[in-house]
Order: C-alpha cells, then structure tokens, then sequence
C-alpha cells in the first residue's frame, strides 16, 4: 500500500469523490484511509462488502475488517441499525452506496480517488489547453468520453479544418465519430495504447494529430487532442502529452466535484425532507445543525403549461427563496422537486416571515403566482420529514382554491385532518362502512324519491342538536324538524341522540 496515499485519502474524500452515505465514523469523517479492496480486510482499506447483504454476515465481516485494522467497509442499502452498531464497536467507518452503483463502477471510482489523492483544481480548462498547446506544440481541444469539446487552445498555432468544425460544433461531428470508429483511432485510444498518432485520414487539408486517453484509476475521464503545426509532433511531444493527461485528469475530477457538490446539497436536503437515513456528511452539506427548531415550507407556482413548465418555475422560485434569505439574513437550505420548491427554514416566524416576502416577490419579479404551505416546527432534522408532509398537505389545499395564499398547519389542520381522513378511507378497503350503513339508505331515498333526509341530518349535526337553528337552516316548523328525527330514527335505524351515531355520520358527510 502506498503510505503517502494513506496518509492523505479520508473517509470524507473518499465518500464525496463516491457519492457515498457515511453511516458511521468511528473516528470522524476526517480518519485516513487507503485504496479499495474486495472483502480482503487489509489494514487502512475501504472493503467492498459485495454480497455481504445479511445482518449476521455483515456483522461477522466487521468483526474480522475491525481486527485487520481496515478503515471502512461500503454495504448495500438496507442497512440495519444492528450493523451500524457492529461498525461502532470494530472501529469501521460505514459507508452506503446507492442500489444502482454497480461495485465494479464503485471499485474504479475509488481507485481513482486513490491513485490521484486530494487535489486542489488547477483552474479553468482552457487556460490548461493553452498550456497543453505550448508544452506540446499544436492546437490543442480537451473532449470528455462521448467526444463532446470541454476546452480549445487559443495561441495562434496552425489549424485544419476538421479542428475548426469540432470546435464551432463543441463536439466531434457524427461523421468524424464513425471515421475514427471504423479506422480503430477510438480502440486504440481507449484501449490503453498511450498516446494514438492519427495520420491515415483522407480529407482536405487534414493535419496530423496525437490524442491520448485521460484516466483516473482505469476510469476514463476525457481526452487530449493535439494537431501538428510547422514542426512534426515528435517523441519529445508523445512525452510531453503523456504528462499532461495526468494534469488534466486532476482538473477534469475537480470539475466533476464540484458538479456533483451542487447537486450533493439538493440531494441531502431532498434526503432529510423524504425521511431516508441521514448521513453523517449532511449537516456539512446543508450548513445547517442537526437539533433546534425548524419548518419545512413547501411553494407551489401556479405555471402555464406543462409539467416542463411547472418544473423550471419551481427551479426559479427556489432560487428566489435563496437570494430572499440571504438578504434578510435567514439561514435557509432550499431545493426543488416535482414542480415545488422546499425551504428548511430555522423556526416558525422565520419561516412564516420568508414565505411572505418570497410569495411577494415572485409576484413581482418572476410574475409568478406562488402559494406557500408551512408544516410544524420540530425538533432537529430527524423530524423534519413530518413537517415537510405537513407542509405540502397544507399547499394541496392553497392550490387551486380562493383564499390565502400562505398558511401553517396550525391554519388549516382541520381541513388536513379530514383530506387524511379521506385518504385512508380510499386506501383501505375495510374503512368501506363509513360509505355504507344509515346515511347510505337515507341518500338512496333522497335520490329516489326526492326528499331531503340527508340535508336534515347535517342540518341537525351543523346546529349542534338545536332543533330550531336546524329547522331554520332547511326553512320548515321545527316540529316538522322534530318529525323528521323521529322517522329517521324508526325507518332508517339512525338514533342522532346516540354521540358514536353522531360522530360516524358526521364522518360520513365530510368524507364522502
């Protein structure tokens, strides 16, 4: 094992450059660990659990991975709590890996991380390709895997114009992709010959060129393109070349972080809002601390058109709600998904207080209509998916309706409680009473015979058993009213003197 890599590689980096959840972090996020291995508990490894999928397996392997002294073990989803604590108690960081990263993507995407070390970015792409083109001697185009243009040199060394066409194109035309397929140029590249001399082409001022593959680990990352000049590209360019993709291979891993680090907030905030485990690297991520009180808002746009439509107006209110917060001060993590933007937001004023500036300036500025719907405020981000259900719950009903624009649960949480009710009612089948019995027959009668039996029921149930507001509100004598109890009573088998009868006819007429 290279010591030097040891030394420097930690559980942190190694779960960024993965995207893996960390679980468990015996010795913090920060501990030293080395290369990747395959069940094979040498010291400092991060062992890939592959097939390890039972609790009593996993816990045999921590034990003899927390004996061999290896740093880390990365297990499949689910992940028990029984082996969190088994990863405690052997001193083993967990990491968990999405179920559909394959282990041979994940071993190679490690090893990279490995090979490489931490790296600070080198700085734009297109300064490097200028600096490519001066050490090696030619025009100079760096390309990600599928041939798409990430950066030219600019320093006046002669062109051709297939270089020309690639780089108004930004990618390599459809054309050239099958010329280098059908001529062997993209198996030999990708297949680990070094640097490739391209010379057999036959076209129109076509100048020869030496392109070589950019790899971090085995994995391919991109590739480097460099066209002869006045000077034929000789060994001193190969050489030259060759160096240089290990440069590029840091600036184009640096790239692909920070990429993955704007996705990685929305990601751990969508995460906690969802309720799924919550990794140990969240609370960096989100800036935000585990305890305390804080809300989930959820806003809705009202956008024209289509779910596209509705997609990229939410995108433009979460990042309104971003600038918003930041300009009054408030310490706001915000996200969008399926056509609504979310805010974590730290207690309940603040969060009432952002909703309102931000349904304003979406008003004003986006000229979007926006409601907002505020769940609870709970305990620490453990909680915190009770309060984004709540909050979307409450914006179920804003949307669509006259009214406010903005509520909390505490505003509406009858009307939240009854659309609850309601859901059970069509997801269970054995709540089917509360649609049949009584009330049923007495709107069957109604139906058929054009009486209002069920009007005076909830006339009856609105008024709160007085009988004379009850007849006020069907405009007849309130002994007409008093007759109609009775009959209902005697035919139908509905005694509203009874409270449990009361209640599940209550139930019946809000529910269905």
């Amino acid at each position: 094992m290279d010591k030097a890599i040891f030394r420097h590689l930690s559980v942190r980096l190694v779960a960024e450059h993965a995207c893996l959840d960390v679980l468990a972090a015996p010795h913090g996020l920060d501990a030293a660990v080395g290369p990747p291995a395959i069940l094979d508990p040498s010291p400092g490894a991060v062992v890939l659990a592959a097939g390890v999928d039972t609790p009593l397996a996993r816990a045999e392997l921590l034990r003899a991975l927390g004996t061999a002294g290896a740093a880390a073990v990365v297990f499949k989803p689910p992940v028990e709590p029984g082996t969190l604590a088994a990863a405690e108690r052997a001193g083993v960081a967990l990491l968990a890996a999405g179920p559909g990263l394959s282990w041979g993507r994940l071993h190679t995407s490690l090893q990279a991380a490995a090979d490489l070390g931490p790296h600070e970015p080198l700085g734009d792409l297109f300064q490097l390709a200028d600096t490519v083109a001066a050490t090696v001697g030619g025009a100079t185009t760096i390309e990600d895997p599928h041939s798409r243009v990430l950066a030219y040199s600019n320093l006046g060394h002669p062109t051709d114009p297939a270089r020309r066409q690639v780089i108004l194109a930004r990618a390599v035309p459809e054309e050239w992709v099958r010329t280098l397929r059908d001529t062997g140029v993209f198996r030999r590249l990708w297949g680990g010959e070094g640097v490739v001399r391209v010379t057999a082409f036959d076209a129109p001022g076509y100048r020869p060129r030496l392109a070589v593959a950019v790899r971090a680990g085995g994995e391919p990352l991109g590739s480097i393109w460099v066209v002869e000049g006045e000077r034929p590209l000789g060994v001193e360019a190969e050489r030259a070349l060759r160096s240089a993709a290990g440069l590029v291979a840091l600036d184009l891993l640096a790239a692909r972080a920070a990429t993955r680090a704007r996705g990685r907030g929305d990601d751990a905030l969508l995460a906690v809002l969802d309720g799924r485990v919550e990794s140990l690297l969240t609370r960096e991520v989100l800036g935000i601390a585990p305890a305390g009180p804080m809300a989930a808002v959820a806003f809705a746009p009202e956008a024209a058109g289509g779910p596209a439509e509705e997609i990229t107006a939410a995108r433009r209110v979460a990042d309104l709600v971003t600038l918003t917060a930041a300009a009054y001060r408030h310490h706001v993590t915000c996200t969008a998904s399926d056509g609504r933007a979310y805010a974590l937001v730290g207690g309940p004023q603040p969060a009432r207080d952002l909703a309102a500036q931000v349904v304003e300036r979406a008003a004003t500025t986006l000229r979007l209509a926006v409601r907002a719907g505020i769940g609870a405020t709970v305990d620490g981000l453990a909680a915190i998916a009770r309060s984004r259900r709540e909050a979307d719950q409450v914006l179920d009903l804003l949307v669509g309706s006259p009214g406010p624009g903005i509520a909390t649960i505490d505003d509406v949480r009858a009307r939240v409680t009854i659309e609850r009710l309601r859901g059970l009612l069509h997801e269970h089948p054995e709540f089917r009473e509360l649609r049949e019995g009584g009330l049923a027959t007495l709107a069957a009668q109604d139906a058929h015979k054009g009486t209002s039996w069920v009007a005076t029921v909830r006339a009856y149930l609105d008024a709160f058993g007085d009988v004379a507001s009850a007849a006020d509100r069907v405009s007849v004598h309130p002994n007409t009213f008093r007759y109609r109890l009775r009959r209902i009573n005697e035919v139908f088998g509905l005694d509203l003197s009874d409270p449990d009868e009361r209640l599940v006819a209550a139930l019946q007429l809000r529910l269905t």
